[in-house]
């Protein structure tokens, strides 16, 4: 069930004066040369997105400004129909330059930890692992809310109206252009061209979030809801009448209420598209297996926990997804019977390390939904990894926030040698600062083990579509966009350990 990555060499490290040194967990800055014991890249929340699906619901963004209906956001962005730009970007940069900031080393590992997609579509799935392999991937704008059809129809039956989003044509009287978004005539023949990605180029790994497995990141599928996804009728607008007094338990219990199927000003003809179905989580793993992700080869049917292992740390993926659906977390009982059991044989070699990786982490491990006895929350997990002194991270997405927080060792786990660890959760790829992470663990002479913090950029050249993608996003941001950057010391850090 694990997958061998081959030994980093040794090597000095150069200066990092510019890096914060947090000692949250005790320790001082190591002092002289060390070897890297691994180096990996995190990437999460790419939201890769056919934002033309009629499975969407855009137009509950349009009432973002009432608390019932902020549970449900975001279902829309402005900039979404070039997620998979930013996401190819960032791999186009990691192709050009392999090597780990920190050490110099090239990265042994690329690790996702979910939200790879947006809305569990197969076709999104098939773009993502394109992307991801290397070769061409698609999806297409047209019949979105940023095509001119849907919006010259729906402005026919407004005279003197907006059409409420951003319709990036000159000729379209929009809410978003009054806000200042701009002119791109050509926007949705750009963003519905091919994507050539050069791919990865070195090994890689996955674990499941939200979106990939679940309708807009919240709905378990139905019957109705996968006949409106994949036919020919997408709502644009809120079907009349529609006004549910809860509006995250009508999706849970409802989704296909949210689409109206009528031929009207709200909605819009397009071809269908099978390739809009669901997946499961079966169908999760089995098409990261083929597509060569480390350590799901060969797992029992139904099993979505698995690990890495390298020559001085284990890497264990754990699928926080709450199986009654919504958007928060949840883990069960035998997952962690089963984390158990993989730390503790970390734990019987000296010198050897253990890493969790999930998509949810402590502030949204909270989901309580179906009231089920089997699955139990963030403190049930961080007791499990205190009780084990060979846990150094936890590596979370989820939160769309740079943010890293130190779990000092409980009184019981000091006392059985434990350090604490760090809980670091990057920031998305679909919204600002839309940055990855390099992640390298440091072993130096001293004996003192250090993880250094590395945000990344994908700098990709004013007048692509990526950089375009870029700066909607930091405008979508406003006001929120420092508290998704992080602070200071949720960015470039080393993370040290005591002796």
């Amino acid at each position: 069930m694990a997958s061998q990555l081959p030994q980093m060499p040794a090597g000095a490290n150069p200066a990092l004066q510019d890096y914060i040194v947090r000692s949250d967990l005790g320790g001082h800055s190591p002092q002289g040369n060390g070897q890297t014991l691994l180096s990996l890249v995190h990437i999460t929340d790419a939201h890769v997105m056919d934002s033309a699906s009629p499975a969407r619901c855009e137009w509950v963004e349009l009432l973002a400004h009432n608390p019932l209906w902020q549970p449900l956001l975001h279902m829309h962005r402005p900039y979404e129909a070039l997620t998979h730009f930013a996401l190819a970007a960032h791999i186009d940069a990691l192709g050009a330059n392999p090597l780990a900031p920190a050490s110099g080393q090239p990265y042994d590992l690329a690790l996702f930890t979910g939200d790879n997609i947006d809305n569990a579509q197969a076709n999104e799935l098939q773009v993502f692992l394109a992307l991801v392999g290397g070769g061409q991937a698609q999806l297409s704008a047209y019949g979105g809310v940023h095509d001119v059809e849907g919006a010259q129809a729906w402005l026919a039956t407004q005279p003197g109206g907006l059409w409420p989003y951003w319709c990036p044509q000159a000729a379209v009287p929009c809410a978003g252009k009054a806000m200042g978004l701009p002119v791109i005539d050509d926007f949705v023949e750009r963003a519905s061209a091919a994507v050539n990605s050069r791919g990865l180029g070195i090994a890689w790994t996955c674990v499941a979030g939200n979106h990939d497995v679940l309708r807009q990141g919240t709905a378990l599928s139905n019957a109705a809801l996968e006949a409106i996804a994949t036919g020919a009728r997408k709502s644009l607008a809120r079907p009349p009448g529609f006004a549910p007094v809860d509006p995250l338990g009508t999706f849970l219990d409802a989704p296909d209420a949210f689409s109206q199927t009528s031929a009207d000003a709200g909605t819009r003809a397009l071809a269908p598209d099978a390739g809009r179905r669901i997946i499961s989580p079966q169908e999760f793993v089995d098409a990261h297996a083929q597509a060569g992700a480390l350590g799901y080869a060969q797992l029992p049917p139904g099993q979505c926990d698995t690990f890495v292992d390298t020559e001085h740390v284990r890497i264990i993926l754990l699928d926080t997804n709450h199986p009654w659906g919504d958007y928060q977390g949840s883990v069960g009982k035998r997952q962690l019977a089963w984390l158990d059991d993989c730390l503790r044989e970390v734990g019987r070699t000296p010198g050897r390390w253990a890493i969790i990786a999930s998509h949810h982490g402590c502030a949204s491990l909270v989901n309580q939904r179906g009231h089920d006895p089997e699955r139990v929350h963030a403190q049930a997990l961080t007791d499990v990894l205190q009780r084990h002194a060979c846990v150094l991270a936890w590596l979370v997405g989820h939160r769309h926030i740079h943010r890293i927080d130190a779990h000092p060792p409980s009184p019981q786990a000091r006392a059985g040698g434990g350090r604490g660890f760090w809980e670091i959760a990057t920031a998305s790829i679909i919204d600002w600062p839309s940055q990855a992470r390099a992640i390298e663990l440091l072993r130096h002479d001293d004996g003192s083990l250090e993880l250094v913090c590395t945000p990344l950029d994908h700098r990709s050249p004013a007048g692509t579509l990526a950089a375009l993608h870029h700066g909607l996003a930091q405008r979508f941001a406003g006001a929120q966009a420092q508290a998704m950057q992080g602070r200071a010391q949720d960015g470039q850090v080393r993370l040290v350990f005591p002796i």
